[in-house]
């Protein structure tokens, strides 16, 4: 299984590990069904980079519903409606 870190409040516990970081602006999500070799469901994301390139992510759907299950529990999660 993929590995995710899900970190609650970037503010209290910021990824100091990055070095020299790319910005780059979420464009595109989708699901695709079947997509794994156990038959699963994946997550395909479009991050575009200050250039224009465009850089493809993929996780499985299970491990991105459960990063967002995750992160709504946390201290900012929750403070956000669901307006």
């Amino acid at each position: 299984m993929t590995g995710l870190s899900i970190v609650p409040d970037l503010e209290r516990a910021p990824w100091t590990d990055l070095t020299n970081p790319t910005p780059a602006q979420l464009t595109r999500i989708g699901l695709l069904r079947n997509s794994t070799t156990t038959g699963r469901a994946s997550v395909g994301l479009v991050l575009e980079l200050e250039d224009g390139t465009q850089v493809i992510a993929q996780t499985t759907w299970r491990l991105l519903h459960t990063a967002v299950r995750a992160l709504a529990a946390g201290p900012v999660g929750a403070e956000e409606t669901q307006d």
